[in-house]
């Protein structure tokens, strides 16, 4: 809307612009967005015959399947080698009005010697685009009650942790796009370094990536379950094993 008067102007974009494009969550639980971690022309790390990208999109699914065997709705970002740059994959998450999302990730260094789990929330929320206005100069208004995704980030952690027994190398607050462009609550998981060759050894194992995407699934249910909903989550262990 723009208004003309004694040289006042006020611009107000509309709070969504996209308005149909965004997707109400349906049922008790959010929405679970997994998003793999590279793919297409970015194979994220190489190491001892591993590729990142093929790694986080199995892990993916496995979480996926688990997911909805307890009632929650999971879209995978990519379903395919496909590539998709960070604000694509933000975009997906905030198209539905209650998700929560998970970006898979396996950790590589120089140093062989390092190893562990480690899971990353923002540092800080991003507001969308659409939350600038204009009133002669621009103003951006604060951002309130924003999940900054520490609480699920810390169930993440202490699921991988428990169900793996990896070493546990924390949670962190970082700068990362995908955690801070989504709307909802966002963590971004680093699943063990493929670059350690004992862990490589683990993480190649179909067993123990079961193992993870449990640990994915039940961080997540766990998470879900502390946040003030009416609905009561059944416990991970009548999954199939």
């Amino acid at each position: 809307m723009v208004m003309g008067g004694c040289l006042t102007f006020i611009v107000a974009p509309d709070e969504e612009p996209v308005a149909n494009s965004r997707v109400i969550a349906p049922g008790r639980f959010p929405v679970v967005i997994l998003d793999p971690g590279h793919g297409g022309k970015d194979d994220g790390a190489r190491a001892n015959g591993l590729v990142e990208k093929e790694l986080t999109l199995d892990l993916a699914n496995r979480a996926s399947k688990i997911l909805q065997e307890f009632g929650f709705q999971a879209v995978l970002t990519r379903n395919d080698d496909t590539f998709l740059s960070l604000p694509e994959r933000a975009a997906i998450a905030n198209r539905t009005e209650d998700s929560i999302m998970v970006s898979i990730h396996f950790n590589h260094a120089s140093a062989t010697s390092s190893t562990g789990v480690e899971t990353f929330y923002a540092s800080e929320k991003v507001p969308p685009e659409s939350a600038w206005t204009w009133a002669g100069f621009f103003i951006q208004p604060k951002v309130i009650d924003t999940d900054n995704g520490e609480a699920l980030a810390g169930f993440l952690q202490s699921s991988m942790v428990d169900r793996t027994q990896s070493s546990n190398r924390g949670i962190k607050g970082r700068p990362l796009y995908v955690v801070r462009h989504t709307r909802g609550p966002a963590a971004l998981v680093e699943c063990g370094f493929i670059t350690n060759l004992f862990e490589a050894q683990l993480i190649a194992n179909s067993e123990y990536r079961d193992r993870l995407a449990k640990a994915i699934a039940e961080g997540v249910m766990s998470y879900t379950k502390s946040r003030p909903r009416p609905a009561t989550l059944p416990s991970l262990a009548q999954a199939s094993r």
